[in-house]
């Protein structure tokens, strides 16, 4: 799971950060597993090079170097299978929740629990989507 987190969290700094230049940038699609990871983690440390942000390069260049010492494409597979698997019980548990609350007939209980079961689905989509690169 930490590989997962590491990759989520590159992916997040990357959104956060904005998009690069299109020339620094490589295409990392046509990528699948390790060399994916490994290829995104390069594009971010590009990025951190380009805004001048040292802090950021050197927690992304011990990143890379983690990576490298550790991943391997069928750990991650697993990892990413296990990460579906739970948000594919985060999306049960919110599904019983919302039939409760329409048991219950409380309107602002029902909104509650529909933006929680898509916000459920929305992250056991991603994983799913993550699973198959």
């Amino acid at each position: 799971m930490p590989s997962l987190i590491k990759s989520l969290t590159a992916a997040a700094a990357f959104a956060l950060f904005g998009a690069l230049p299109a020339q620094a940038a490589a295409d990392c699609s046509a990528q699948r597993g390790c060399a994916a990871k490994f290829c995104e983690i390069e594009n971010d440390i590009a990025a951190a090079q380009a805004q001048n942000n040292t802090r950021r390069e050197a927690g992304l260049r011990k990143a890379l170097a983690e990576a490298k010492a550790h991943c391997t494409d069928s750990r991650l597979q697993s990892q990413r299978e296990a990460d579906v698997r739970e948000k594919q019980s985060k999306v049960s548990e919110r599904e019983q929740e919302l039939k409760e609350a329409r048991a219950k007939g409380k309107d602002d209980k029902i909104e509650k629990a529909q933006r929680k079961l898509d916000e459920a689905q929305a992250e056991y989509n991603a994983s799913l989507a993550e699973l198959n690169r």
